[in-house]
């Protein structure tokens, strides 16, 4: 399946630390993720931190999805098997 396919999401679970970028409201501010805080969603065109069963919005390129994956730091998730699940 294609990165770039639209509507479609996809998880991936983090193995190393990451850093997403976010904006709320009034500043920017980056924010280092740890494995275990969490799973990261992408649908296409945007990067969801998803963590207590929320849905954060990142400001992220969606281009470091494809470098995450190739350093190690992300590993996809099958599909199907539901993002709060260890």
């Amino acid at each position: 399946m294609s990165l770039d396919a639209m509507g479609t999401k996809r998880y991936f679970e983090i193995r190393k630390v990451i850093m997403l970028g976010f904006f709320n409201g009034r500043e920017q501010y980056d924010e280092l993720i740890e494995p275990g805080q969490g799973r990261l969603m992408f649908n296409g065109c945007d990067i969801y931190w998803v963590i207590d069963g929320q849905e954060r919005m990142s400001e992220t390129i969606s281009n470091a999805i494809r470098i995450w994956l190739g350093d190690g730091s992300i590993e996809e998730l099958p599909l199907g098997q539901a993002p709060g699940v260890p």
